[in-house]
């Protein structure tokens, strides 16, 4: 059975967040290979229609948890307009950058590998 009656969106068309960071192209990404795969599935008759709603349930949270949290981040740390609170968020930055540990976490952050991880753990199915 082929699926048929839906409608996929991914990246900055499935979610409303700000461009800031270019993260809704990097979760339209994680988007698309999560999709594929269940649709994969569904066509080649391994899963019923609706494994489809895998999607939805997983890709969502995510991107709350991800994409919504730091973009909003971004966005805040631009529009700061005292001086002593710019310095601050600088120097968390400047503090990263020199800590391996914690600029490698920022990076899986920013990235959405660490999201992509957590993805294939929550439905393994959905990700081969």
């Amino acid at each position: 059975m082929r699926p048929s009656g839906r409608a996929f969106l991914v990246g900055d068309a499935a979610h409303v967040n700000n461009p800031l960071g270019g993260l809704g192209l990097n979760s339209g990404i994680h988007d698309s290979i999560m999709l594929s795969g269940l649709l994969g599935r569904v066509i080649r008759g391994e899963e019923s229609d609706a494994t489809l709603d895998l999607y939805d349930q997983e890709r969502r949270p995510l991107n709350i948890e991800y994409v919504q949290q730091d973009t909003t981040s971004n966005k805040r740390r631009l529009e700061e307009k005292l001086p002593r609170a710019r310095a601050a968020n600088f120097e968390v930055l400047r503090r990263t950058v020199n800590d391996p540990t914690s600029h490698r976490g920022y990076l899986l952050r920013a990235s959405l590998i660490e999201s992509g991880r957590k993805s294939r753990q929550a439905t393994p199915v959905a990700m081969a």
